[in-house]
């Protein structure tokens, strides 16, 4: 069964890490059980008595505890029957308007690769926390590979135009040249150039459509005009991917950018990077 998983246990006198709590809350929340419109728990990450009570109460009338303690545990039972009493489902389903991913976008997908959501708050941390998952004139953010679009086209293009097709670099260029670059391939070839960029919040490379759940390069593309279409790419690619989702879940960052970033990963400290924007991520 999928699962939302946290780091520490939530609740009375608990470490209490922000992002724990904020999921705690949510799956309260999706509880109509307990919780309706009108006492809904603000999904703030802070714990306090409503919060605590919340948990009580759950405890009592749900997990059928004697004695509720006010704790979920990250393995104990008010965990599993918070999972087990929710009514929210995985859903890759959002309004078309959202531009950022919101907390029930992570829930969503932390519940559909049964990871925790600061786990997953890292990778879009690493990948796009500057740039964010759309460009100043709302198109989804890109970096344009032109090592892929060099191997794609069988490097026809190497000698003739050397800024889009070639050997790996580290020098990109600016964020804003990315779409040039893409433009000036797409001249060239269009498919290459659409799977020889990583697209949106998470960077997924074109190329990788298949295994995120896209039927062909042309619809990958038009998913990544959505967040909800970006989020869905990534929660497929890693549950096709065993090594990237195992790795997720394991929190296991050298060997998620391994497979996730390419075996250069190294040059860009993404496994360091990651790490140390999941301890961030659960202050958040």
């Amino acid at each position: 069964m999928s699962t939302v998983k946290i780091s520490h246990p939530v609740g009375v006198g608990q470490i209490n890490k922000r992002q724990d709590v904020k999921t705690v809350q949510s799956l309260l929340n999706s509880n109509k059980v307990i919780t309706n419109a009108s006492n809904s728990l603000v999904i703030d990450g802070f714990i306090g008595e409503k919060t605590i009570a919340r948990i009580r109460e759950f405890q009592e009338k749900i997990v059928k505890l004697k004695s509720p303690d006010g704790i979920v545990s990250p393995h104990g039972p008010t965990m599993r029957n918070l999972h087990n009493h929710s009514t929210s489902h995985v859903s890759m389903t959002f309004n078309a308007n959202e531009k950022v991913l919101t907390e029930d976008m992570y829930i969503s997908a932390a519940k559909a690769l049964n990871c925790e959501v600061a786990a997953i708050k890292a990778i879009v941390m690493t990948e796009t926390e500057i740039r964010g998952p759309f460009d100043d004139q709302d198109r989804p953010t890109i970096l344009f590979e032109k090592h892929y679009f060099s191997r794609l086209t069988q490097k026809k293009y190497d000698a003739s135009h050397p800024t889009i097709s070639g050997p790996a670099t580290m020098d990109y260029g600016t964020f804003s040249s990315q779409y040039k670059k893409l433009y000036a391939a797409m001249e060239l070839d269009k498919l290459a150039a659409y799977k020889s960029a990583s697209w949106g919040a998470f960077q997924i490379m074109g190329e990788n459509y298949s295994s995120s759940g896209y039927s062909d390069i042309i619809s990958f593309v038009k998913g990544m005009e959505t967040i909800g279409g970006q989020l869905f790419a990534f929660v497929n690619h890693v549950k096709n991917t065993p090594v990237l989702l195992h790795s997720l879940q394991s929190k296991n960052w050298s060997a998620f950018a391994r497979y996730y970033n390419g075996p250069g990963y190294k040059k860009n400290k993404y496994d360091a990077k990651m790490g140390r924007n999941y301890e961030k991520s659960l202050h958040q």
